[in-house]
């Protein structure tokens, strides 16, 4: 077998190898109020706009990558958040910066 025979295959083993780790989840970033905020189930129930290229305005419950995004809403806050869809569809807050905070109201 020759060198440049050797270093395709080599490349492509490689290519398979790392393709395979990489993971492809898909980015959105929406705008909503926070009507509930979920401890037990590191969630928050938010009333949202429509998010571009994946679903129209509606009410509801997100998983929070980091529990500690909890603590820095309120109900009512209205809020700027990214969402991470991975390969199942499954959807999580994984950023949010608070346009605006209501009074703090303990979590459930």
């Amino acid at each position: 077998m020759t060198i440049a025979k050797k270093f395709i295959i080599f490349i492509s083993m490689m290519f398979i190898m790392l393709s395979s780790f990489t993971v492809m989840g898909k980015e959105y970033t929406a705008k909503g109020t926070v009507n509930a905020i979920k401890s037990e189930s590191k969630k928050l129930n938010i009333s949202h706009g429509p998010v571009k290229g994946l679903m129209g305005a509606m009410k509801m419950d997100f998983k929070v990558a980091d529990p500690a995004m909890l603590s820095e809403v309120s109900i009512g806050s209205t809020i700027k958040f990214t969402l991470d869809e991975d390969k199942k569809g499954n959807l999580t807050i994984t950023d949010l910066e608070i346009i605006e905070n209501s009074e703090k109201v303990m979590a459930e």
